[in-house]
Order: structure tokens, then sequence, then C-alpha cells
């Protein structure tokens, strides 16, 4: 009898800690969003095959980061995204009123967990609050970019959520 209570709280044990081994990120991707406060519902197309449904920007006070993430359809593939550049500028409001533009292009790698699918992409801000959020799709040619479809602009998206 022993021998099971030992091997239970054995594996309770493993469990806690594998727990606390999970990023914050990680756990809220998978959960689908759903706990995150400062999540936007958009339902965005940028075309036929690429939609947005949500946007939201995990803050990790642990790791000190902050992730910004990309809820897509569930229909959206790695060839859906082939070719594309996520434009991706903010306007932020600093200290003393101060206005800058921070931009935070990548190459889209879609992040499946659970069968829900994300484009995430590691954030360096400190203010608590982007003003004025636009994303888009571009390629590059000619050493220029040329946008592709239509650009989704989102107005206070909050970077923080606990």
């Amino acid at each position: 009898m022993f021998k099971i209570y030992r091997a239970i709280l054995i594996i309770i044990a493993l469990s806690c800690f594998s727990c606390e081994l999970k990023s914050k990120t990680a756990l809220y991707l998978e959960r689908g969003l759903d706990i995150l406060s400062n999540r936007k519902q958009v339902d965005f197309s940028f075309n036929e095959e690429i939609v947005i449904e949500e946007i939201g920007v995990i803050r990790d006070k642990k790791e000190n980061k902050k992730t910004l993430v990309f809820k897509l359809q569930e229909d959206v593939t790695a060839g859906d995204l082939a070719g594309y550049v996520l434009g991706v500028r903010a306007v932020i409001r600093g200290k003393g009123n101060k206005k800058r533009v921070e931009e935070w292009d990548f190459k889209p790698v879609i992040t499946e967990v659970k069968n829900t699918r994300y484009l995430v992409k590691d954030i360096h801000v400190k203010e608590d609050k982007i003003q004025e959020f636009t994303v888009y799709l571009y390629r590059v040619g000619d050493g220029e970019k040329h946008v592709q479809g239509n650009v989704l602009t989102v107005n206070n998206l909050y970077t923080y959520n606990d």
C-alpha cells in the first residue's frame, strides 16, 4: 500500500514540476488565448486564404518579455504564408507623451498548439499600451516592400495581462 501512495506522490510531484517549466506563453497558447485578458477579436482577412481571428500580447514578468500573438483561422497553412513577410508597425506614446514608431516585421511561421494555429513574435516594449497597431503582408521585390492584400489597424492594444 505504501508503494502505491509513494508512486502517486511521485507522479503528482512530477506533473507539478513540469507545469512550472512551461512558459506563460505556452500556457496561454494551450488554452487558445481564452484567458488572455487583453486579446482583441479582429476576424480580419488579408486575402482569401489568410485570416487572423484574434490578436493579443502576453506579458511574462518572470522571463521579462512580451510576446505578440496572432491567432489564425484553423485552415491557414504554411503554404498560404510562403513568400510573405508580416509587417507590424506600432505607434507608442512613451514618457512625456513622446510618440515613437516601432517596426517588428518577421517571416510568418505557424506555431500549432492543440490544433490551433498562431503566429508569435517576441517584442521589446516597456509601455502598457500601443496606441495604433498596423499589420500587413508584403513581399520584397526590387529592394522594396510590396503590400499584398488588406491592411489591419487596431487602436489601443494593451501589452499587459496580469
